[in-house]
Protein backbone atom coordinates (compact mmCIF):
# COMPACT_ATOMS: atom_id res chain seq x y z
CA UNK A 1 0.00 0.00 0.00
CA UNK A 2 1.17 3.65 -0.40
CA UNK A 3 3.69 4.79 2.23
CA UNK A 4 1.48 7.59 3.56
CA UNK A 5 -1.41 5.20 4.17
CA UNK A 6 0.68 3.40 6.78
CA UNK A 7 0.89 6.58 8.82
CA UNK A 8 -2.82 7.17 8.56
CA UNK A 9 -3.38 3.69 9.99
CA UNK A 10 -0.84 4.38 12.76
CA UNK A 11 -2.59 7.65 13.54
CA UNK A 12 -5.96 5.93 13.69
CA UNK A 13 -4.55 3.40 16.13
CA UNK A 14 -3.16 6.20 18.27
CA UNK A 15 -6.43 8.13 18.14
CA UNK A 16 -8.30 4.97 19.11
CA UNK A 17 -6.38 4.98 22.40
CA UNK A 18 -7.35 8.54 23.37
CA UNK A 19 -9.22 9.39 26.56
CA UNK A 20 -12.90 10.31 26.91
CA UNK A 21 -12.60 13.74 25.37
CA UNK A 22 -11.66 12.82 21.78
CA UNK A 23 -9.40 15.07 19.72
CA UNK A 24 -12.14 15.51 17.16
CA UNK A 25 -14.43 16.85 19.89
CA UNK A 26 -11.83 19.35 21.11
CA UNK A 27 -10.75 20.76 17.75
CA UNK A 28 -12.50 22.42 14.89
CA UNK A 29 -12.50 20.60 11.57
CA UNK A 30 -9.83 22.94 10.22
CA UNK A 31 -7.61 22.53 13.32
CA UNK A 32 -8.12 18.76 13.23
CA UNK A 33 -6.76 18.60 9.67
CA UNK A 34 -3.69 20.62 10.68
CA UNK A 35 -3.20 18.46 13.78
CA UNK A 36 -3.55 15.24 11.78
CA UNK A 37 -0.99 16.32 9.17
CA UNK A 38 1.52 17.34 11.82
CA UNK A 39 1.02 14.11 13.76
CA UNK A 40 1.47 11.97 10.66
CA UNK A 41 4.60 13.89 9.69
CA UNK A 42 6.01 13.72 13.25
CA UNK A 43 5.60 9.93 13.32
CA UNK A 44 7.23 9.68 9.92
CA UNK A 45 10.24 11.77 11.03
CA UNK A 46 10.58 9.66 14.19
CA UNK A 47 10.65 6.42 12.19
CA UNK A 48 13.23 7.92 9.81
CA UNK A 49 15.43 8.93 12.73
CA UNK A 50 14.96 12.69 12.29
CA UNK A 51 14.37 13.15 16.00
CA UNK A 52 14.76 16.92 16.28
CA UNK A 53 12.16 17.49 13.58
CA UNK A 54 9.87 14.96 15.26
CA UNK A 55 10.22 16.75 18.62
CA UNK A 56 9.31 20.04 16.98
CA UNK A 57 6.22 18.62 15.27
CA UNK A 58 4.98 16.80 18.40
CA UNK A 59 5.33 20.08 20.33
CA UNK A 60 3.23 21.82 17.67
CA UNK A 61 0.62 19.05 18.02
CA UNK A 62 0.46 19.68 21.76
CA UNK A 63 0.07 23.41 21.21
CA UNK A 64 -3.08 22.56 19.24
CA UNK A 65 -4.30 19.85 21.68
CA UNK A 66 -2.43 19.80 25.04
CA UNK A 67 -4.58 16.95 26.37
CA UNK A 68 -3.83 14.51 23.56
CA UNK A 69 -2.62 11.34 25.31
CA UNK A 70 -1.42 9.79 22.03
CA UNK A 71 1.02 12.64 21.44
CA UNK A 72 2.35 12.39 24.98
CA UNK A 73 2.81 8.65 24.49
CA UNK A 74 4.68 9.19 21.21
CA UNK A 75 6.84 11.85 22.85
CA UNK A 76 7.65 9.43 25.67
CA UNK A 77 8.83 6.83 23.17
CA UNK A 78 10.91 9.46 21.37
CA UNK A 79 12.58 10.51 24.64
CA UNK A 80 13.35 6.84 25.27
CA UNK A 81 15.33 6.65 22.03
CA UNK A 82 17.43 9.55 23.34
CA UNK A 83 17.82 7.83 26.73
CA UNK A 84 16.12 10.81 28.41
CA UNK A 85 14.32 8.65 30.93
CA UNK A 86 12.99 11.44 33.13
CA UNK A 87 11.30 13.13 30.16
CA UNK A 88 9.97 9.80 28.91
CA UNK A 89 8.54 9.11 32.38
CA UNK A 90 6.86 12.55 32.46
CA UNK A 91 5.13 12.00 29.12
CA UNK A 92 4.07 8.41 29.84
CA UNK A 93 2.57 9.63 33.13
CA UNK A 94 0.62 12.35 31.34
CA UNK A 95 -0.60 9.86 28.73
CA UNK A 96 -1.67 7.42 31.43
CA UNK A 97 -3.47 10.07 33.48
CA UNK A 98 -5.30 11.28 30.40
CA UNK A 99 -6.35 7.71 29.57
CA UNK A 100 -6.22 5.69 32.83
CA UNK A 101 -7.54 2.51 31.18
CA UNK A 102 -4.87 2.27 28.49
CA UNK A 103 -2.65 -0.66 29.50
CA UNK A 104 0.06 0.15 26.95
CA UNK A 105 0.70 3.52 28.57
CA UNK A 106 0.99 1.88 31.97
CA UNK A 107 3.36 -0.82 30.70
CA UNK A 108 5.71 1.81 29.20
CA UNK A 109 5.51 3.88 32.40
CA UNK A 110 6.35 0.88 34.59
CA UNK A 111 9.32 -0.03 32.37
CA UNK A 112 10.80 3.46 32.50
CA UNK A 113 10.28 3.72 36.27
CA UNK A 114 11.99 0.34 36.78
CA UNK A 115 14.89 1.40 34.54
CA UNK A 116 15.42 4.34 36.91
CA UNK A 117 15.07 2.04 39.94
CA UNK A 118 11.96 3.92 41.07
CA UNK A 119 10.50 0.67 42.33
CA UNK A 120 8.07 2.21 44.84
CA UNK A 121 6.33 4.19 42.08
CA UNK A 122 6.52 1.22 39.71
CA UNK A 123 4.78 -0.90 42.38
CA UNK A 124 1.86 1.55 42.48
CA UNK A 125 1.56 1.58 38.70
CA UNK A 126 1.65 -2.23 38.61
CA UNK A 127 -1.34 -2.27 40.93
CA UNK A 128 -3.17 0.01 38.50
CA UNK A 129 -2.23 -2.23 35.59
CA UNK A 130 -3.37 -5.37 37.39
CA UNK A 131 -6.68 -3.74 38.28
CA UNK A 132 -7.38 -3.43 34.55
CA UNK A 133 -6.92 -7.20 34.02
CA UNK A 134 -6.94 -8.88 37.46
CA UNK A 135 -6.53 -12.40 36.05
CA UNK A 136 -3.68 -11.68 33.68
CA UNK A 137 -0.88 -13.95 34.99
CA UNK A 138 1.81 -12.13 32.98
CA UNK A 139 1.15 -8.90 34.88
CA UNK A 140 1.26 -10.72 38.21
CA UNK A 141 4.53 -12.50 37.41
CA UNK A 142 6.21 -9.31 36.14
CA UNK A 143 5.00 -7.41 39.22
CA UNK A 144 6.59 -10.00 41.51
CA UNK A 145 9.81 -10.05 39.44
CA UNK A 146 10.11 -6.27 39.66
CA UNK A 147 9.74 -6.42 43.45
CA UNK A 148 12.42 -9.12 43.53
CA UNK A 149 14.81 -6.76 41.70
CA UNK A 150 13.86 -4.10 44.23
CA UNK A 151 14.84 -6.59 46.97
CA UNK A 152 11.31 -6.58 48.36
CA UNK A 153 11.56 -10.35 48.60
CA UNK A 154 8.74 -11.14 51.05
CA UNK A 155 6.27 -9.01 49.14
CA UNK A 156 7.45 -10.54 45.87
CA UNK A 157 6.96 -14.08 47.19
CA UNK A 158 3.37 -13.27 48.19
CA UNK A 159 2.65 -12.04 44.68
CA UNK A 160 4.34 -15.13 43.21
CA UNK A 161 1.84 -17.12 45.31
CA UNK A 162 -0.93 -15.16 43.60
CA UNK A 163 0.63 -16.00 40.25
CA UNK A 164 0.61 -19.72 41.05
CA UNK A 165 -3.02 -19.48 42.16
CA UNK A 166 -3.84 -18.16 38.70
CA UNK A 167 -1.53 -20.34 36.60
CA UNK A 168 -0.70 -23.33 38.74
CA UNK A 169 2.70 -24.43 40.13
CA UNK A 170 5.69 -22.89 38.37
CA UNK A 171 9.26 -24.26 38.20
CA UNK A 172 10.67 -20.74 38.06
CA UNK A 173 8.75 -19.66 41.16
CA UNK A 174 9.90 -22.78 43.01
CA UNK A 175 13.54 -21.88 42.27
CA UNK A 176 13.01 -18.27 43.36
CA UNK A 177 11.49 -19.41 46.65
CA UNK A 178 14.28 -21.93 47.19
CA UNK A 179 17.01 -19.35 46.59
CA UNK A 180 15.35 -16.90 48.99
CA UNK A 181 15.04 -19.52 51.72
CA UNK A 182 18.67 -20.61 51.32
CA UNK A 183 19.81 -16.99 51.46
CA UNK A 184 17.75 -16.48 54.60
CA UNK A 185 19.33 -19.54 56.20
CA UNK A 186 16.01 -21.41 56.31
CA UNK A 187 17.51 -24.66 55.05
CA UNK A 188 14.73 -26.93 56.24
CA UNK A 189 12.09 -24.85 54.42
CA UNK A 190 14.33 -24.71 51.36
CA UNK A 191 14.65 -28.51 51.39
CA UNK A 192 10.87 -28.93 51.68
CA UNK A 193 10.30 -26.48 48.82
CA UNK A 194 12.66 -28.36 46.53
CA UNK A 195 11.34 -31.80 47.45
CA UNK A 196 7.83 -30.60 46.65
CA UNK A 197 9.05 -29.13 43.36
CA UNK A 198 10.71 -32.45 42.44
CA UNK A 199 7.42 -34.24 43.07
CA UNK A 200 5.60 -31.76 40.85
CA UNK A 201 8.28 -31.53 38.14
CA UNK A 202 10.29 -34.77 38.26
CA UNK A 203 12.11 -34.07 34.98
CA UNK A 204 13.52 -30.68 36.08
CA UNK A 205 17.16 -31.67 36.63
CA UNK A 206 18.14 -28.29 38.07
CA UNK A 207 15.93 -29.05 41.12
CA UNK A 208 17.97 -32.15 41.89
CA UNK A 209 21.23 -30.23 41.47
CA UNK A 210 20.08 -27.39 43.73
CA UNK A 211 18.91 -29.75 46.45
CA UNK A 212 22.10 -31.83 46.25
CA UNK A 213 24.17 -28.63 46.52
CA UNK A 214 22.22 -27.72 49.65
CA UNK A 215 22.90 -31.14 51.15
CA UNK A 216 26.60 -30.85 50.33
CA UNK A 217 26.73 -27.41 51.96
CA UNK A 218 25.26 -29.02 55.10
CA UNK A 219 27.76 -31.92 54.76
CA UNK A 220 24.85 -34.32 54.31
CA UNK A 221 26.76 -36.23 51.64
CA UNK A 222 24.67 -39.40 51.71
CA UNK A 223 21.52 -37.35 51.10
CA UNK A 224 23.27 -35.60 48.20
CA UNK A 225 24.25 -38.94 46.67
CA UNK A 226 20.65 -40.14 47.06
CA UNK A 227 19.33 -37.13 45.15
CA UNK A 228 21.88 -37.59 42.37
CA UNK A 229 20.92 -41.27 42.11
CA UNK A 230 17.26 -40.29 41.91
CA UNK A 231 18.06 -37.83 39.13
CA UNK A 232 20.02 -40.48 37.24
CA UNK A 233 17.05 -42.86 37.41
CA UNK A 234 14.88 -40.17 35.81
CA UNK A 235 17.38 -39.06 33.15
CA UNK A 236 20.43 -41.35 32.95
CA UNK A 237 22.00 -39.44 30.07
CA UNK A 238 21.96 -35.99 31.67
CA UNK A 239 25.58 -34.80 31.45
CA UNK A 240 25.26 -32.22 34.23
CA UNK A 241 24.17 -34.86 36.73
CA UNK A 242 27.06 -37.02 35.50
CA UNK A 243 29.44 -34.13 36.18
CA UNK A 244 27.88 -33.53 39.58
CA UNK A 245 28.38 -37.18 40.49
CA UNK A 246 31.99 -37.00 39.30
CA UNK A 247 32.56 -33.95 41.50
CA UNK A 248 30.87 -35.70 44.47
CA UNK A 249 33.04 -38.80 44.16
CA UNK A 250 36.18 -36.70 43.68
CA UNK A 251 35.47 -34.84 46.94
CA UNK A 252 34.84 -38.11 48.76
CA UNK A 253 38.14 -39.56 47.42
CA UNK A 254 36.41 -42.21 45.30
CA UNK A 255 38.60 -41.53 42.30
CA UNK A 256 37.60 -44.53 40.19
CA UNK A 257 33.92 -43.62 40.43
CA UNK A 258 34.75 -39.96 39.74
CA UNK A 259 36.65 -40.97 36.59
CA UNK A 260 33.78 -43.26 35.52
CA UNK A 261 31.23 -40.42 35.58
CA UNK A 262 33.66 -37.95 34.04
CA UNK A 263 34.18 -40.27 31.09
CA UNK A 264 30.42 -40.65 30.70
CA UNK A 265 30.00 -36.86 30.68
CA UNK A 266 32.86 -36.36 28.21
CA UNK A 267 31.45 -39.02 25.91
CA UNK A 268 28.03 -37.35 26.07
CA UNK A 269 27.32 -35.14 23.02
CA UNK A 270 24.76 -33.18 25.08
CA UNK A 271 27.54 -31.56 27.09
CA UNK A 272 29.07 -28.74 25.07
CA UNK A 273 32.67 -29.03 23.98
CA UNK A 274 33.77 -25.74 25.58
CA UNK A 275 32.80 -27.00 29.04
CA UNK A 276 34.76 -30.20 28.44
CA UNK A 277 37.86 -28.39 27.16
CA UNK A 278 37.71 -25.99 30.10
CA UNK A 279 37.60 -28.92 32.54
CA UNK A 280 40.53 -30.60 30.79
CA UNK A 281 42.64 -27.46 30.94
CA UNK A 282 41.89 -27.10 34.65
CA UNK A 283 43.40 -30.59 35.10
CA UNK A 284 46.57 -29.76 33.13
CA UNK A 285 48.74 -28.55 36.05
CA UNK A 286 48.06 -31.74 38.03
CA UNK A 287 48.57 -33.88 34.92
CA UNK A 288 52.03 -32.32 34.49
CA UNK A 289 53.06 -33.74 37.86
CA UNK A 290 51.03 -36.95 38.20
CA UNK A 291 51.21 -39.89 35.79
CA UNK A 292 47.82 -41.33 36.81
CA UNK A 293 46.08 -38.00 36.28
CA UNK A 294 47.77 -37.75 32.90
CA UNK A 295 46.45 -41.19 31.90
CA UNK A 296 42.96 -40.23 33.09
CA UNK A 297 42.95 -36.99 31.09
CA UNK A 298 44.02 -38.87 27.97
CA UNK A 299 41.04 -41.21 28.40
CA UNK A 300 38.81 -38.16 28.75
CA UNK A 301 40.28 -36.77 25.53
CA UNK A 302 39.43 -40.04 23.79
CA UNK A 303 35.83 -39.74 24.99
CA UNK A 304 35.81 -36.13 23.82
CA UNK A 305 36.85 -37.27 20.34
CA UNK A 306 34.10 -39.88 20.32
CA UNK A 307 31.47 -37.26 21.15
CA UNK A 308 32.85 -34.44 18.95
CA UNK A 309 34.91 -36.02 16.13
CA UNK A 310 34.38 -33.07 13.78
CA UNK A 311 35.51 -30.37 16.25
CA UNK A 312 39.07 -29.13 15.85
CA UNK A 313 39.25 -28.45 19.60
CA UNK A 314 38.86 -32.18 20.28
CA UNK A 315 41.99 -32.96 18.27
CA UNK A 316 44.09 -30.03 19.48
CA UNK A 317 43.51 -30.62 23.20
CA UNK A 318 44.14 -34.35 22.67
CA UNK A 319 47.44 -33.41 21.06
CA UNK A 320 48.34 -31.24 24.06
CA UNK A 321 47.86 -34.09 26.53
CA UNK A 322 49.60 -36.65 24.31
CA UNK A 323 52.56 -34.29 24.08
CA UNK A 324 52.52 -33.87 27.84
CA UNK A 325 52.66 -37.67 28.13
CA UNK A 326 55.69 -37.88 25.83
CA UNK A 327 53.73 -39.47 22.97
CA UNK A 328 55.25 -37.21 20.36
CA UNK A 329 54.32 -39.14 17.22
CA UNK A 330 50.69 -39.48 18.33
CA UNK A 331 50.59 -35.84 19.42
CA UNK A 332 51.81 -34.72 16.01
CA UNK A 333 49.17 -36.88 14.31
CA UNK A 334 46.49 -35.28 16.48
CA UNK A 335 47.74 -31.79 15.56
CA UNK A 336 47.71 -32.77 11.88
CA UNK A 337 44.07 -33.82 12.37
CA UNK A 338 43.34 -30.41 13.88
CA UNK A 339 44.54 -28.75 10.69
CA UNK A 340 42.03 -30.80 8.70
CA UNK A 341 39.34 -28.59 10.27
CA UNK A 342 41.17 -25.28 10.65
CA UNK A 343 44.49 -24.44 8.99
CA UNK A 344 44.48 -20.87 10.28
CA UNK A 345 45.74 -21.68 13.79
CA UNK A 346 49.38 -20.60 13.94
CA UNK A 347 49.89 -22.16 17.38
CA UNK A 348 49.09 -25.61 15.98
CA UNK A 349 51.57 -25.21 13.12
CA UNK A 350 54.18 -24.06 15.62
CA UNK A 351 53.57 -27.10 17.81
CA UNK A 352 53.89 -29.42 14.80
CA UNK A 353 57.21 -27.84 13.85
CA UNK A 354 58.48 -28.21 17.42
CA UNK A 355 57.55 -31.89 17.29
CA UNK A 356 59.27 -32.30 13.92
CA UNK A 357 62.38 -30.93 15.57
CA UNK A 358 62.09 -33.10 18.69
CA UNK A 359 61.52 -36.18 16.52
CA UNK A 360 64.59 -35.28 14.42
CA UNK A 361 62.35 -35.47 11.37
CA UNK A 362 64.04 -32.92 9.13
CA UNK A 363 62.10 -33.93 6.00
CA UNK A 364 58.74 -33.38 7.70
CA UNK A 365 60.01 -30.13 9.22
CA UNK A 366 60.92 -28.86 5.78
CA UNK A 367 57.54 -29.85 4.27
CA UNK A 368 55.54 -28.53 7.24
CA UNK A 369 57.46 -25.25 7.42
CA UNK A 370 56.96 -24.61 3.70
CA UNK A 371 53.21 -25.19 4.07
CA UNK A 372 53.12 -22.93 7.12
CA UNK A 373 55.01 -20.17 5.29
CA UNK A 374 52.30 -20.11 2.63
CA UNK A 375 49.77 -19.32 5.35
CA UNK A 376 51.94 -17.18 7.65
CA UNK A 377 54.61 -15.46 5.52
CA UNK A 378 55.19 -12.83 8.22
CA UNK A 379 55.99 -15.21 11.09
CA UNK A 380 59.79 -15.23 11.60
CA UNK A 381 59.77 -18.37 13.79
CA UNK A 382 58.64 -20.45 10.79
CA UNK A 383 61.67 -19.22 8.83
CA UNK A 384 63.81 -20.49 11.71
CA UNK A 385 62.35 -24.01 11.46
CA UNK A 386 62.65 -23.89 7.67
CA UNK A 387 66.26 -22.78 7.90
CA UNK A 388 67.18 -25.46 10.44
CA UNK A 389 65.55 -28.16 8.29
CA UNK A 390 67.41 -26.99 5.18
CA UNK A 391 70.68 -26.88 7.13
CA UNK A 392 70.22 -30.43 8.38
CA UNK A 393 69.32 -31.62 4.88
CA UNK A 394 72.43 -29.84 3.56
CA UNK A 395 70.40 -27.33 1.56
CA UNK A 396 72.61 -24.60 2.98
CA UNK A 397 71.95 -21.89 0.39
CA UNK A 398 68.20 -22.31 0.87
CA UNK A 399 68.81 -22.15 4.63
CA UNK A 400 70.69 -18.85 4.26
CA UNK A 401 67.84 -17.33 2.27
CA UNK A 402 65.17 -18.40 4.76
CA UNK A 403 67.11 -17.51 7.92
CA UNK A 404 68.18 -14.14 6.54
CA UNK A 405 64.56 -13.31 5.66
CA UNK A 406 63.33 -14.36 9.09
CA UNK A 407 66.01 -12.42 10.98
CA UNK A 408 64.98 -9.22 9.19
CA UNK A 409 61.37 -9.64 10.35
CA UNK A 410 61.91 -9.95 14.09
CA UNK A 411 60.93 -7.00 16.26
CA UNK A 412 61.63 -7.00 19.99
CA UNK A 413 62.15 -10.76 20.41
CA UNK A 414 65.83 -11.06 21.34
CA UNK A 415 65.70 -14.82 21.88
CA UNK A 416 64.28 -15.47 18.41
CA UNK A 417 66.77 -13.06 16.81
CA UNK A 418 69.61 -14.89 18.54
CA UNK A 419 68.35 -18.28 17.30
CA UNK A 420 67.90 -17.13 13.70
CA UNK A 421 71.36 -15.56 13.55
CA UNK A 422 72.97 -18.61 15.19
CA UNK A 423 71.51 -20.91 12.54
CA UNK A 424 72.44 -18.39 9.85
CA UNK A 425 76.04 -18.55 11.11
CA UNK A 426 75.96 -22.33 10.74
CA UNK A 427 74.61 -22.09 7.19
CA UNK A 428 77.19 -19.51 6.08
CA UNK A 429 79.98 -21.67 7.54
CA UNK A 430 78.82 -24.69 5.54
CA UNK A 431 79.03 -22.78 2.24
CA UNK A 432 82.43 -21.30 3.10
CA UNK A 433 81.34 -17.70 3.68
CA UNK A 434 83.40 -17.29 6.82
CA UNK A 435 83.07 -13.52 7.24
CA UNK A 436 79.31 -13.70 6.96
CA UNK A 437 79.31 -16.64 9.37
CA UNK A 438 81.38 -14.73 11.93
CA UNK A 439 79.13 -11.68 11.54
CA UNK A 440 75.99 -13.76 12.11
CA UNK A 441 77.45 -15.43 15.22
CA UNK A 442 78.56 -12.05 16.57
CA UNK A 443 75.06 -10.67 16.01
CA UNK A 444 73.53 -13.66 17.79
CA UNK A 445 75.78 -13.13 20.81
CA UNK A 446 74.74 -9.49 21.00
CA UNK A 447 71.19 -10.70 21.66
CA UNK A 448 72.24 -13.59 23.92
CA UNK A 449 75.84 -13.51 25.12
CA UNK A 450 75.40 -16.72 27.15
CA UNK A 451 74.24 -18.99 24.33
CA UNK A 452 76.58 -21.96 24.76
CA UNK A 453 75.75 -23.45 21.36
CA UNK A 454 76.83 -20.27 19.55
CA UNK A 455 79.89 -19.74 21.74
CA UNK A 456 81.02 -23.30 21.03
CA UNK A 457 80.41 -23.30 17.27
CA UNK A 458 81.90 -19.85 16.73
CA UNK A 459 84.99 -20.80 18.76
CA UNK A 460 85.40 -24.16 17.03
CA UNK A 461 85.15 -22.77 13.51
CA UNK A 462 87.72 -20.08 14.38
CA UNK A 463 90.04 -22.83 15.66
CA UNK A 464 89.68 -24.80 12.43
CA UNK A 465 90.80 -21.71 10.53
CA UNK A 466 93.44 -20.88 13.18
CA UNK A 467 92.03 -17.36 13.43
CA UNK A 468 91.47 -15.22 16.56
CA UNK A 469 92.48 -18.16 18.74
CA UNK A 470 92.56 -16.09 21.95
CA UNK A 471 89.03 -14.92 21.26
CA UNK A 472 88.04 -18.51 20.51
CA UNK A 473 89.68 -19.69 23.74
CA UNK A 474 87.80 -17.09 25.79
CA UNK A 475 84.43 -18.03 24.26
CA UNK A 476 85.05 -21.77 24.57
CA UNK A 477 86.12 -21.51 28.21
CA UNK A 478 82.70 -20.03 29.05
CA UNK A 479 81.08 -23.18 27.70
CA UNK A 480 83.20 -25.65 29.71
CA UNK A 481 82.65 -23.54 32.83
CA UNK A 482 78.90 -23.67 32.32
CA UNK A 483 78.74 -27.33 31.18
CA UNK A 484 81.86 -29.13 32.47
CA UNK A 485 80.68 -32.60 31.32
CA UNK A 486 79.65 -31.71 27.79
CA UNK A 487 81.90 -33.72 25.49
CA UNK A 488 81.45 -31.39 22.51
CA UNK A 489 82.37 -28.27 24.50
CA UNK A 490 85.36 -30.02 26.12
CA UNK A 491 86.56 -31.18 22.70
CA UNK A 492 86.34 -27.65 21.27
CA UNK A 493 88.31 -26.17 24.17
CA UNK A 494 90.89 -28.94 23.96
CA UNK A 495 91.30 -28.41 20.22
CA UNK A 496 91.77 -24.64 20.63
CA UNK A 497 94.52 -25.37 23.19
CA UNK A 498 96.05 -27.78 20.65
CA UNK A 499 96.05 -25.04 18.00
CA UNK A 500 97.74 -22.73 20.50
CA UNK A 501 100.45 -25.36 21.04
CA UNK A 502 99.37 -26.09 24.61
CA UNK A 503 99.39 -29.86 24.06
CA UNK A 504 99.53 -31.00 27.67
CA UNK A 505 96.54 -28.84 28.66
CA UNK A 506 94.78 -29.93 25.49
CA UNK A 507 95.19 -33.60 26.42
CA UNK A 508 93.59 -32.99 29.84
CA UNK A 509 90.43 -31.51 28.33
CA UNK A 510 90.25 -34.06 25.53
CA UNK A 511 90.51 -36.88 28.08
CA UNK A 512 87.58 -35.30 29.95
CA UNK A 513 85.70 -35.20 26.66
CA UNK A 514 86.37 -38.92 26.12
CA UNK A 515 85.20 -39.72 29.66
CA UNK A 516 81.99 -37.70 29.06
CA UNK A 517 80.89 -39.70 26.03
CA UNK A 518 83.32 -38.43 23.44
CA UNK A 519 84.72 -41.93 23.00
CA UNK A 520 81.80 -42.47 20.62
CA UNK A 521 82.81 -39.47 18.47
CA UNK A 522 85.31 -40.01 15.62
CA UNK A 523 86.22 -36.32 15.78
CA UNK A 524 87.12 -36.36 19.48
CA UNK A 525 89.10 -39.60 19.02
CA UNK A 526 91.08 -38.11 16.15
CA UNK A 527 91.77 -34.89 18.10
CA UNK A 528 93.09 -36.91 21.03
CA UNK A 529 95.27 -38.97 18.68
CA UNK A 530 96.73 -35.76 17.19
CA UNK A 531 97.44 -34.43 20.67
CA UNK A 532 99.15 -37.65 21.77
CA UNK A 533 101.33 -37.49 18.66
CA UNK A 534 102.42 -33.94 19.59
CA UNK A 535 103.20 -35.25 23.07
CA UNK A 536 105.51 -37.85 21.44
CA UNK A 537 103.24 -40.80 22.19
CA UNK A 538 103.02 -42.22 18.66
CA UNK A 539 101.59 -45.61 19.71
CA UNK A 540 98.66 -44.07 21.56
CA UNK A 541 98.08 -41.65 18.69
CA UNK A 542 97.78 -44.50 16.17
CA UNK A 543 95.38 -46.40 18.48
CA UNK A 544 93.01 -43.42 18.64
CA UNK A 545 93.28 -42.65 14.92
CA UNK A 546 92.30 -46.25 14.18
CA UNK A 547 89.38 -46.00 16.64
CA UNK A 548 88.19 -42.89 14.81
CA UNK A 549 88.43 -44.69 11.46
CA UNK A 550 86.56 -47.73 12.79
CA UNK A 551 83.69 -45.48 13.95
CA UNK A 552 83.23 -44.29 10.37
CA UNK A 553 85.23 -41.05 10.33
CA UNK A 554 85.35 -39.35 6.94
CA UNK A 555 88.10 -36.97 8.04
CA UNK A 556 90.42 -36.02 5.20
CA UNK A 557 93.94 -37.25 5.87
CA UNK A 558 93.08 -39.71 8.66
CA UNK A 559 94.09 -42.77 6.65
CA UNK A 560 97.33 -41.06 5.65
CA UNK A 561 98.15 -40.44 9.33
CA UNK A 562 97.66 -44.12 10.09
CA UNK A 563 99.61 -45.32 7.07
CA UNK A 564 102.52 -42.93 7.53
CA UNK A 565 102.35 -42.98 11.33
CA UNK A 566 102.88 -39.31 11.13
CA UNK A 567 100.97 -36.06 11.57
CA UNK A 568 101.31 -33.76 8.59
CA UNK A 569 102.05 -30.14 9.35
Amino acid sequence: MPYRALYIIALCLSLSKLGPAQTSERLSNEALVVFTNKYITADKERVLGNYQEAFKLYAECLSLDPKNDGVHYSLGRLFLTQNQLDQAEHNFKLASRLDPKNKYYLIELIDVLSAQQKYKEADKEFKRLRSLEPRNPEYVYNHASMLLYAQKVKKALKIFDEFEQLSGPSPEVALIKFQYLVGAGKYSDAESTMLKAIDLFPTEMRFYSNLADLYKAENALKKALGIYSQAMSVEPSNPYIQLSLAEYFEKTNQTDSAQFYLERAFGNPRLDIDTKVSLLLSMYPKAELDKETRANTIRLCEQLLTAHPAEEKSHSVYGDFLYLDGQRENARTSYYNTLEFDQSRFAIWNQILLLDSELNDEKSMLIDSEKALELFPNQPSIYLFNGIANNQLKNHKAAVKSLKTGSQMVVGNYFLSAQLLASLGDAYHEIGQNKSSDSAYTGSLRYDSTNLYVLNNFAYYLSLRKEDLQKAKKMSFKTVEAAPTNASYLDTYGWILFQLGLFSEASNYLEKALDSGGDKSPEVLEHYGDTMFRLNDQATAIVYWEKALNLGSDSEGLKEKINTKNLAE
